[in-house]
């Protein structure tokens, strides 16, 4: 499920692709975000959104330096991040974009994008987990199989972050 690419301002020109995937774990792990608490437990699927840039990264003006989140270890659960945020609307259940919280308004990038309806097993999992994972490391729109093989190769960054209701 791919968002179109938009270009907001200054911003990078990104796709956003919504899958999901099964977050192994071998005991609960609880993740503080904010004030709630979820917790990951062995065999938790979660909502995953890739930013991708849309074209090779060496031919567009993509910071790379923007997204500094750790490298995603395949057999892991990405670590919590307090900062960012995935934005879904219930009205219409769809995925809005992602935002950077920072200490004022001018220091807070938002990324939108045009309203993605999620499917019914993606909208109970984004509800029951509260939760969505955000990773980067890849070109174009990655097939799953290219996703797959990228976390394979400890090609992803990847932080948890806490799934806004808005």
């Amino acid at each position: 499920m791919t968002t179109p690419p938009q270009s907001p301002g200054r911003l990078p020109v990104l796709n956003m692709s919504l899958t999901h995937v099964t977050l192994p774990s071998s005991q609960v792990q609880v993740n503080r975000l904010t004030e709630l608490v979820n917790e990951v437990i062995l065999g938790t699927s979660v909502i995953v959104i890739v930013l991708s840039t849309v074209t090779d990264p060496a031919e567009t003006e993509f910071d790379q330096s923007r997204f500094t989140w750790p490298t995603w270890q395949g057999e892991t659960i990405p670590e919590a991040h307090q900062k960012w945020k995935a934005v879904f609307a219930p009205k219409d259940r769809t995925f809005r974009g992602i935002y950077y919280e920072g200490p004022t308004p001018e220091e807070t990038p938002t990324f939108r994008v045009p309203p993605t309806v999620l499917s019914d097993a993606m909208w109970k999992m984004v509800q029951n987990e509260s939760c969505a994972v955000l990773c980067t490391g890849l070109t174009g729109d990655p097939s799953a199989a290219e996703i797959t093989t990228a976390l394979e190769e400890g090609m992803l960054q990847a932080v948890l972050v806490e799934a806004l209701f808005a």
